[in-house]
């Protein structure tokens, strides 16, 4: 019996390319078992809330393998340039050989490529796809946002599938498999060959690798290339017809698949060591998409629609850090100045819009805006008034202050903005310090928290600003028996809490904390925690995969809180970079 053989499992990610907006994946109760798997292409352009929720709606169109004139049972290797289908009489590969060109070829002139579509999706064809089975020039899938153009020297079709044959001169098939969205889809005068495509990816994702991240102490060089490959394959470029108007890193494939302006700050850091014009893009991407009142888009995906949603202001935090360790002289003073206007407006949308009760501090308006949609505290409800956001506005003012002073702003603006982050400061310490915790309140009812959320605990991310004595108290607090601290790395709620119910921040171990923790406790002069935390969580990561969130009790991945007819959430870009940033920075 064959048995694959795994770079990633595709149960786990999707298989894609930077840049694309096509991927390969494992049927949606498929499994890593002989003759269990079925390989899907799939498309992130599917619209329409009914298609994406039906069994395999991010699949469009289904792959079988044909000998002798019937499927045959595979398996499904992986590589990290490479898909292929594997039986006992030969093998398909399929590679991305340009963004929006996939190839596959076989190695046997007794193998055919047999593809179903999934509905709603349908062939292109004028006339309809003939009943009998014909020979075709080619055929075009339709998916509504756009359009697969699928070509093979020895196509066949009818009502039911496509298939593509042997090349009918005793070679064996390749076909291609071309994503046109804007563009009238089109038969090409020539294609790439199948190995000038694959040497293509792999060059496009081993200088990529090689440049962010080339080697992990040795405990997490296991899962650098798998951690780099997510991360990659998971970005998005500016392509002249998509909304992307510079390189930003999308999360989760089909569930979360827009890029999420509040991960890109976090990308940033991960890409600065490495690829600091690459890192720079990342971060300056969210600010080409907010509105006239500075709020900023929740998510892009291929298209720009209404932004319901919003997350935490994490930008400023990120860019003192980049001016702190990177090369930040090396940078444009014309991105500067723009980004400087930007993140003015952006700061002021939070402070103008977001103060009900005129007493200082910002507040969340809604649980759409938070970041950490079932957090506990969220419970005395909106607007909730929390440490986490008013420290975040803190280190906005005061990047906005140093990133003045560095294009020459006046020294009373400068200024200006040095008091105002001091001044909240002042405020956040009387306002959500109880002596022992952090706590928020309804800025309307002035009820306050009784839960124990980690979320509260960002106040840390103000570092040596805060008296040391609370800096203190907190980080007892958060490493307390049955508090924050667990074999995994740092819980969402504390283990002894009444409202510890796993969930997304309901105790459970996510990306989003585990990240800016690590950081927070280095500013607090506490990198043996940040250390040890980073090291537990990075061990997890490796040993179960890229997932977003993990129990806290068991170390195991939890793919549960899922939509779109998906069984379970794939990796994560945002947990494969944290895994590459907290390993080589705290791995041995």
């Amino acid at each position: 019996m064959l048995k694959s053989t795994k770079f990633v499992d595709l149960l786990d990610a999707p298989f894609s390319r930077r840049g694309s907006f096509l991927a390969l994946a494992n049927d949606n109760y498929g499994e890593d078992l002989y003759g269990k798997g079925n390989l899907w292409l799939c498309s992130s352009r599917i619209t329409g809330i009914m298609d994406f929720n039906q069994n395999n709606g991010f699949r469009i169109l289904k792959f079988a393998l044909i000998y002798g004139g019937h499927p045959i049972p595979y398996v499904l290797d992986t590589t990290p340039y490479e898909v292929v289908m594997r039986s006992r009489y030969g093998s398909v590969r399929f590679t991305f050989a340009e963004t929006k060109l996939v190839a596959a070829a076989a190695d046997s002139p007794d193998l055919s490529l047999r593809m179903t579509i999934q509905k709603p999706v349908t062939w292109f064809t004028d006339p309809e796809p003939p009943t009998p089975l014909e020979k075709v020039s080619g055929a075009v899938l339709d998916f509504r946002a756009s359009k697969l153009q699928v070509f093979s020297e020895n196509l066949w079709q009818n009502s039911d599938y496509t298939e593509a044959r042997p090349d009918g001169r005793g070679g064996a098939l390749t076909v291609w498999f071309e994503d046109f969205y804007k563009r009238e889809p089109k038969i090409r005068a020539s294609y790439p060959s199948y190995e000038a495509g694959l040497a293509d990816v792999k060059a496009d994702f081993d200088s990529y690798a090689a440049k962010v991240c080339p080697a992990l102490p040795a405990e997490f060089e296991p899962g650098r290339l798998p951690a780099l490959w997510q991360t990659w394959q998971m970005t998005v470029l500016p392509d002249g017809e998509s909304a992307y108007k510079r390189t930003m890193v999308k999360m989760i494939h089909s569930i979360f698949e827009g890029a999420f302006v509040w991960q890109q700050p976090l990308q940033a850091i991960v890409h600065a060591k490495g690829d600091l014009p690459l890192a720079w893009d990342i971060y300056l991407s969210g600010f080409e998409h907010m509105d006239d009142e500075g709020k900023m888009t929740d998510s892009l995906t291929y298209e720009e629609t209404p932004s319901f949603g919003l997350k935490p202001p994490v930008h400023g935090a990120s860019l003192l850090w980049l001016m702190d360790n990177t090369d930040f002289k090396s940078i444009p003073l014309s991105d500067k100045q723009w980004l400087y206007d930007r993140l003015v407006k952006w700061t002021d949308f939070w402070t103008k819009t977001h103060d009900a009760d005129g007493d200082g501090v910002v507040e969340f308006a809604g649980l759409l805006e938070t970041g950490w949609e079932d957090a506990p505290y969220f419970n005395i409800g909106f607007p909730c008034a929390c440490p986490d956001l008013n420290a975040l506005i803190v280190l906005q003012m005061e990047a906005i202050s140093r990133l003045g002073a560095d294009i020459g702003k006046p020294q009373a603006e400068n200024d200006k903005w040095a008091a105002d982050a001091k001044a909240l400061t002042a405020k956040l310490v009387e306002k959500f310090w109880n002596g022992t915790e952090w706590f928020a309140f309804n800025a309307k009812t002035g009820e306050k928290s009784s839960t124990h959320t980690i979320s509260l605990y960002f106040a840390l991310l103000l570092g040596t600003r805060l008296p040391k004595d609370i800096i203190d108290k907190s980080i007892e607090y958060m490493f307390a028996p049955n508090h924050f601290d667990t074999p995994y790395g740092l819980a969402t709620e504390t283990i002894d809490s009444d409202y510890f119910f796993h969930g997304f921040t309901q105790g459970s171990i996510i990306t989003p904390s585990s990240f800016w923790l690590a950081i927070a406790l280095e500013w607090c002069g506490r990198d043996d925690l940040a250390r040890e935390a980073s090291r537990k969580y990075c061990a997890m990561l490796r040993d179960t995969g890229f997932f977003h969130i993990h129990n806290a009790l068991t170390g195991k991945d939890d793919r549960s809180l899922t939509a779109f007819g998906e069984k379970g959430l794939f990796w994560s870009a945002w947990s494969s970079s944290t895994y590459i940033y907290l390993a080589d920075k705290y791995g041995v």
